[in-house]
């Protein structure tokens, strides 16, 4: 079954400000270049019920999570990150776990797919009411 939706990090959320303001030094590149390998091995993949996530350079880890309905979404943008297209997505979700994504590409897109959850939820739980 293929998912609805993989969401990568971007590589922009590695590079921060210290990092080039002190563009000519070599241990903050190094850093940068390490975090960004580490950023570029997680990713998220969103299927109808349920979310893997998949992370790690050297150890890999997988974790699946059954995604019942989703609650709200929202989205932040920094101005560099509005520049390069990437942003910060916060998902409430039914039950106690909670996704907080830092750095993924194209949030918008993933927003409006998972407020189409959100709307089919409240539509399911309209039906069951009455």
């Amino acid at each position: 079954m293929q998912p609805i939706f993989v969401a990568k990090k971007t590589a922009w959320g590695g590079v921060t400000p210290l990092c080039l303001l002190f563009f000519w030094l070599v241990i903050p590149l190094i850093v940068m270049i390490c975090r960004i390998v580490v950023i570029k091995h997680q990713t998220f993949e969103f299927y109808d019920d349920y979310v893997i996530v998949k992370s790690g350079v050297l150890s890999k880890s997988e974790r699946k999570t059954v995604f019942p309905s989703v609650l709200s979404v929202s989205v932040s943008q920094t101005l560099w990150g509005r520049i390069c297209g990437y942003g910060d997505l916060s998902v409430d979700v039914v039950g106690k776990w909670d996704l907080d994504l830092h750095g993924v590409c194209n949030p918008a897109a993933l927003k409006e797919i998972l407020e189409s959850k959100v709307t089919a939820a409240s539509n399911i739980k309209q039906i069951v009411v009455e």
